[in-house]
């Protein structure tokens, strides 16, 4: 699932880190995949929650991960806290079709967390995913 890249002395890089992507329709999944990839970005989807926490608790922390707030049985807010117990600063993208204002108060007060609404076309998101890959690790 996850490619090994290190650099010169041997660290991990974030950028050949990927980004986990949790979407039950596959038409969204398959356009935010291919919206990392247009980015240089590697993605990993997650259809379903079990195997993203799965892999959220075995293997190393992605470069950032994007988010559906309605999961076909489910609200994806168990998901949020389970990244943020095991990664308090890694770069969170909600993009969903829910209202912003009906999200709660710990996902719109996040300031390592972004909230896109799915109907605003890629351009927010495209600006969202530059954040987590350029922005959100040096605080801008």
């Amino acid at each position: 699932m996850e490619r090994t890249v290190t650099d010169e002395v041997g660290n991990r890089t974030a950028e050949h880190r990927p980004i986990w992507i949790v979407e039950d329709e596959p038409a969204a999944a398959k356009l935010a995949a291919d919206l990392c990839a247009a980015r240089g970005a590697e993605a990993a989807v997650f259809n379903t929650p079990l195997p993203y926490l799965t892999a959220l608790r075995s293997v190393d922390a992605p470069t950032a991960v994007i988010l559906d707030w309605r999961l076909e049985n489910e609200l994806s807010a168990a998901l949020y806290l389970a990244t943020r117990h095991r990664y308090p600063q890694l770069p969170v993208i909600y993009w969903t079709g829910s209202v912003s204002s009906n999200l709660p108060e710990m996902v719109r007060g996040d300031t390592m967390t972004v909230v896109v609404d799915k109907a605003d076309g890629s351009v927010p998101f495209e600006r969202a995913l530059s954040w987590a890959l350029d922005g959100a690790a040096t605080g801008s």
